[in-house]
């Protein structure tokens, strides 16, 4: 039996017909011509995904950290860590990084993380990214 935190591509031949939501399970329903074939679909995938696309990256750590490291979910760690970076959710990209088990990647963030604490704290609040050394940390979003 497959495990359930793999991802495997199905080749639809025919037409979705409907998307059936109850008790926890999507379904794609297919009309292939002859046959009506209900296809399941991976739900932490979905939750995935639409919390990225909402930009809520601590409750995406939360979807993935229970998962296993396969290459799907390594890829998940890398769109997430991406776009934390992107969006300079450092301590996000931090354990992005050390899920991935990028040590040199997650030290350095967690440097970049610390000398915002740092500069928070000199200037009496705010996240401390805004600040000139904090800003000037090349910061790559390529995996």
């Amino acid at each position: 039996m497959e495990s359930p935190d793999r991802v495997t591509n199905f080749p639809i031949k025919g037409e979705v017909e409907d998307i059936e939501r109850s008790k926890g399970r999507t379904e794609v329903i297919v009309d292939e011509g002859i046959n009506t074939v209900s296809y399941a679909l991976d739900e932490s995938l979905i939750e995935f995904n639409s919390l990225l696309e909402d930009r809520d990256y601590d409750a995406a750590v939360e979807v993935l950290e229970p998962l296993e490291l396969t290459p799907e979910t390594e890829a998940m760690w890398h769109e997430l860590r991406n776009a934390a970076v992107e969006d300079r959710k450092l301590v996000v990209a931090q354990r992005c990084s050390a899920a991935l088990g990028d040590v040199a990647k997650a030290q350095f963030l967690g440097g970049i993380n610390a000398d915002a604490k740092a500069a928070a704290a000199a200037e009496g609040g705010g996240d401390g990214l805004e600040h000139f050394a904090v800003k000037a940390c090349p910061l790559n979003p390529k995996p």
